[in-house]
């Protein structure tokens, strides 16, 4: 009886794991796109996107952060930034916000080996 309930606590335990791992590669699976189009977005805007203070004069609509003028890059990239902060709250309520951060430093460091997004961390 006791290996019985030994093996039921241990595949819980695995449910909970692959359960998790699954919900965080699909929260994955949503901001990795997003966070493709912002980085092309601000390439063409000529945006240093992480620089400080740049994504709140971004959402705000500040478009003379812009180092090359693209009106419908720069709209396009406001409402996928507004995008980008809901699948972050989402993901923060399903995973936590340690597994949230993690995923989003990993499509940071991708992105930032084929982008210029400011943002250096010395």
């Amino acid at each position: 009886m006791i290996g019985h309930l030994q093996r039921m606590v241990w595949l819980s335990e695995e449910i909970h794991v692959g359960t998790h791992d699954l919900s965080s590669r699909w929260h994955e699976s949503q901001l990795n796109p997003v966070d493709d189009e912002i980085a092309k977005l601000a390439f063409i805007c000529d945006i240093r996107i992480l620089d400080p203070g740049v994504v709140e004069r971004v959402v705000a609509g500040d478009a003379t952060v812009c180092g090359r003028t693209n009106d419908k890059a720069f709209q396009k990239l406001r409402k996928l930034v507004g995008l980008h902060y809901t699948l972050t709250n989402d993901s923060m309520a399903a995973l936590g916000p340690e597994a949230s951060r993690k995923i989003l430093d990993q499509i940071r460091e991708r992105l930032a080996k084929r982008f210029e997004l400011g943002g250096d961390r010395t």
